[in-house]
């Protein structure tokens, strides 16, 4: 028996193949988490308020579309397997999309609005559509929980290219034509390497998203086709998953302190530091120290396990924020320390939480008897679009409450709002998610024995 319960493990080639999707998902996610906000208020033209109710309408949309297309993903079977095609297919409209979002057409201001609006919704849809089933991909490659977590090393490692490539955004966009042009151009370049790296990415993945794989796990078998109200139970029976809502939850928190960090970055420097050229710089070393984190995460899983790791680096994140809240005028050396620090606790943070994704989708199986994949994925999707989206709209909504006014000297009011936006709010959601892992139930070693049973079972049922 011990034999027929060995935990599935992914080759190291297809691991390092499947991380490109980490640059994938990067490329636009990154970039926009640290750009759109200042792109649209200082560059594009738009109000900081029809900025914010852009962000949050587009949730809206997410909230709908991602449940969908997780219970699609689930219900699919082809011949490049379950998740495979809607990433080969999707990534060239997910590339389109981006450039669409940075394209700067000559527009009168209402049909700027409306161009702005109708960009970043398709862009929103795109990327769900590619996301959601690619990272799905990563439950089907291994069942140990602790290569789970070098799985996701790999991915979260690769995502280092697109941060260098925000890093250094403000120069190159100088370099493709500066202005306007310059955040078009750029546009195009991180739309066509999206696509790219998302192909390369199918190409890891394929020994693991097999067409009779797909038949085994898919819920929506010819042989036993389920009605709407069947997939409405599936979908109930997902979200009565306690550790599912946990992590998710602490997702969602998360994504909000980086997403409002990054946003609060180019005012930081901008407006408050006088510095704007810094922002290369820091990003730069910020980047380097977060690879550093995002290697070490097999040695702590091995130390700690992924639950105790997550809370201990998470408390870790709070300190550097705390230190430069009282700092009112940092030099770049400080700046520059304060942020690698946060860099490299952040990384390991973000690994372990995209690791623990598989473990609570085996938990599910194992207490509802439903595998929902696509469905956890797309909560997880929702959660970070939406943590995005409070991070990136309400900074910008209260700075534009208190007076923000693009490209002028800014008032006492607005810019403490930044500093305390920059670095005293995310010590909150860092706390929260905290909080959340504490009640997380899910250890290594839980997983692992869940795992086991799964295999017991499947084995039992093709015996059959």
């Amino acid at each position: 028996m011990a034999e027929q319960v060995q935990l599935k493990k992914a080759r190291l080639v297809d691991m390092i193949l499947y991380g490109f999707g980490g640059i994938g998902a990067n490329i636009p996610f990154i970039f926009m988490g640290a750009y759109l906000s200042f792109f649209y208020t200082d560059i594009f033209g738009l109000a900081p308020a029809i900025v914010s109710a852009l962000m949050l309408g587009s949730k809206i949309v997410d909230a709908v579309i991602d449940p969908f297309i997780g219970a699609l993903a689930d219900r699919v079977v082809t011949k490049f397997g379950k998740f495979r095609p809607f990433v080969m297919f999707g990534a060239p409209v997910m590339g389109l999309s981006i450039f669409m979002v940075f394209s700067t057409p000559d527009l009168d201001p209402n049909a700027k609005v409306l161009y702005a609006c109708a960009a970043y919704i398709f862009y929103v849809v795109a990327s769900s559509f590619v996301v959601i089933p690619n990272n799905s991909i990563a439950n089907l490659m291994s069942a140990d929980p602790k290569q789970r977590a070098t799985v996701q090393t790999f991915k979260q490692g690769m995502a280092a290219i697109p941060q260098f490539m925000s890093a250094m955004a403000l120069p190159l966009v100088d370099l493709l034509g500066g202005g306007t042009a310059g955040w078009s151009n750029y546009g195009i370049v991180m739309g066509i390497a999206t696509c790219v790296v998302f192909w390369i990415c199918t190409m890891g993945s394929k020994n693991y998203d097999t067409y009779e794989l797909a038949r085994e796990e898919t819920t929506g078998d010819k042989s036993e086709r389920k009605s709407a109200d069947d997939v409405v139970r599936d979908i109930a029976k997902t979200f009565k998953n306690k550790e599912m809502l946990l992590l998710i939850g602490a997702f969602c928190t998360e994504m909000t302190c980086f997403t409002l960090q990054n946003t609060m970055n180019m005012y930081y420097f901008t407006y408050v530091l006088g510095h704007k050229d810094w922002v290369a710089t820091v990003s730069s070393v910020g980047v380097i120290v977060g690879i550093i984190g995002t290697i070490t995460v097999p040695f702590f899983t091995r130390v700690w396990g992924k639950k105790r790791s997550f809370q201990v680096f998470v408390a870790l994140t709070i300190l550097p924020n705390l230190l430069m809240l009282f700092v009112p005028s940092p030099e770049l050396a400080l700046i520059t320390v304060a942020m690698s620090s946060y860099s490299f606790t952040s990384r390991i943070v973000i690994v372990f939480a995209w690791s623990m994704i598989p473990d609570v989708v085996d938990y599910g199986e194992y207490t509802t008897g439903v595998r929902s994949n696509g469905l956890t994925q797309a909560s997880v999707q929702l959660m970070n679009q939406l943590g995005q989206a409070l991070g990136g709209s309400i900074p910008v909504m209260i700075i534009g409450a208190l007076g923000y006014v693009a490209n002028q000297a800014q008032t006492p009011e607005v810019l403490g709002a930044i500093v305390a936006l920059r670095w005293g709010v995310p010590c909150v959601f860092n706390l929260i998610s905290f909080i959340f892992i504490r009640f997380y139930g899910l250890t290594d070693e839980r997983a692992a024995e869940i795992g086991a049973k799964l295999q017991e079972r499947r084995i039992e049922a093709r015996s059959e």
